[in-house]
């Protein structure tokens, strides 16, 4: 009976494919995309610092929130994970109420 559990499956397989849209992104960039090389004569943005101010739309402090606050949304499953025992794709299920398994 041997095999992987459908947990680790799906870990697998989300692994996958951060590791290619990863590396789709380094090698062809999106125009609107922050790059890792600087063009001959580009200039970098100054840094936005600690605490960017709140412009809604589709802004570059706006983004910088979203982002922040994804990172605080996983270290916060990460860490109620580890502090309960429990794997991060059930306290995920848990925190939705069951609907997903």
């Amino acid at each position: 009976a041997g095999g992987i559990s459908n947990e680790r499956a799906i870990i697998l397989i989300a692994h996958v494919h951060v590791l290619l849209v990863s590396i789709a992104a380094a090698i062809a960039p999106f125009s609107f995309q922050d790059k890792l090389l600087l063009d001959e004569g580009e200039t970098d943005l100054e840094p936005l610092g600690l605490i960017p101010d709140m412009k809604p739309g589709l802004t570059r402090e706006a983004e910088t929130w979203n982002g922040r606050l994804a990172m605080l949304g996983v270290m916060v499953l990460a860490g109620g994970a580890f502090g309960t025992g429990t794997s991060v794709l059930d306290l995920t299920n848990k925190m939705f109420g069951g609907v997903f398994f």
